[in-house]
């Protein structure tokens, strides 16, 4: 139940900032609120849980490349994290182009842990290459509809992590 928990954490949190950052304050304001310190702090700690998320849900998942990917994914999305402190929370421009090449090197992993899910999984398991292409698709669509679809992904792993036995390996 751990792991159910820990994935619906995950979709909660991406939607409760999304949802305060583009619904609430509307994009204009969230650039500028970016640059408070509890503003970067939350958006950081978003990013923690989908790293941790994200090596959880490869060691569900399984197979030796699903596993590989997801660690690789989470260790990216971990630095993402210090990133963006770095860049708006102490103003660091230049980190700015870090964290764009980081969310390119995300967006390869995710994919690629898509595919490894895809080619390693038998059966009705190859639907968890959802979470991971759903999880790329709400960061690319983040302003517009990333917080939703962050939330729907992560409620299905959070899902098939309580089913056990059904979608997910143990």
């Amino acid at each position: 139940m751990g792991r159910a928990l820990l994935f619906a954490v995950t979709g909660v949190a991406w939607f409760a900032f999304w949802f305060t950052y583009f619904v609430i304050n509307g994009p204009s304001q969230s650039v500028a609120s970016m640059q408070v310190w509890v503003n970067v702090i939350a958006f950081s700690a978003t990013l923690l849980t989908l790293a941790v998320s994200l090596v959880t849900f490869g060691r569900m998942v399984g197979g030796p490349w699903v596993t590989r990917m997801a660690t690789f994914a989470g260790a990216t999305a971990a630095l993402l994290s210090v990133t963006n402190i770095v860049e708006d929370g102490f103003r660091v421009e230049a980190a700015f182009y870090v964290f764009v090449l980081g969310m390119g090197i995300l967006h390869v992993a995710l994919a690629g842990l898509a595919l490894a899910i895809v080619r390693s999984a038998a059966g009705r398991r190859r639907l968890l290459a959802g979470v991971p292409a759903a999880t790329m698709a709400a960061i690319l669509l983040f302003p517009v509809a990333g917080g939703p679809l962050m939330l729907g992904a992560w409620l299905a792993a959070s899902a098939a992590a309580a089913k056990r036995g059904v979608l997910a390996a143990d």
